[in-house]
């Protein structure tokens, strides 16, 4: 395969993320575009240009089919913020998963190697498992508030339900002693997502909600 097929058919993997209504078009358009201003010999796109191209899709996506008010827009941005905090926290995760487990052997030093592993893997491979998904929920989440979906405000609300218990029982499990940056990383993405949840279900949100399902 050519360098240049190579490229493009890239750049088409990337422009996938975009709404299909906008890849229709505008896609080929986009692509001359992007192929014009590629350097000579380049086979794949660079990290730097495919964020900024998802940056755009995940826009287009979260974009408002009409005006709310302030506390919906902020109410998405809050779950947009929440799923970035989500992915600081995995990124903490990966990076003191080796201080966990010297605090738990640290702390245990009758353990024995399968005592200890037993330990370190109840604290983290529930956390790596399921932070993707939590990213993936918020910004669903966010787009269909933006939206105006009322289901989406129940589903935010329970969602959240579902990530206090799971901190709680972080707490439980001696988080604030084996993992205290996960802990203080999760306790930030709870704030935010709190406030986020407080303004869907806020008086003045409501009628949005009530807008949107009517022009359904």
């Amino acid at each position: 395969m050519s360098d240049r097929a190579s490229l493009e058919r890239g750049y088409r993997r990337v422009l996938a993320c975009y709404p299909r209504a906008f890849r229709r078009e505008n896609e080929d358009e986009i692509l001359t575009v992007l192929m014009a201003s590629a350097v000579e010999g380049q086979r794949r796109v660079g990290l730097a240009e495919s964020a900024d191209l998802i940056r755009g899709a995940l826009r287009m996506h979260l974009r408002f089919p009409s005006r709310p008010p302030r506390r919906v827009v902020a109410a998405v941005r809050l779950m947009c913020a929440a799923a970035a905090v989500q992915l600081t926290a995995l990124i903490t995760i990966v990076v003191t998963a080796g201080a966990v487990r010297s605090a738990i052997v640290a702390r245990n030093p009758s353990f024995s190697a399968a005592q200890w592993h037993a330990v370190v893997t109840g604290h983290i491979v529930p956390d790596v498992v399921s932070a993707p998904i939590g990213i993936a929920v918020w910004l669903w989440l966010a787009w269909a508030n933006g939206r105006g979906h009322n289901w989406a405000r129940f589903a935010s609300g329970a969602f959240f339900g579902l990530f206090t218990l799971g901190l709680l029982f972080a707490v439980a499990q001696d988080a604030a002693i084996y993992a205290t940056a996960d802990l203080i990383a999760a306790i930030a993405e709870w704030l935010v997502a709190f406030a986020g949840v407080v303004l869907v279900f806020s008086e003045k949100s409501l009628p949005y909600y009530r807008q949107e399902l009517a022009h359904r």
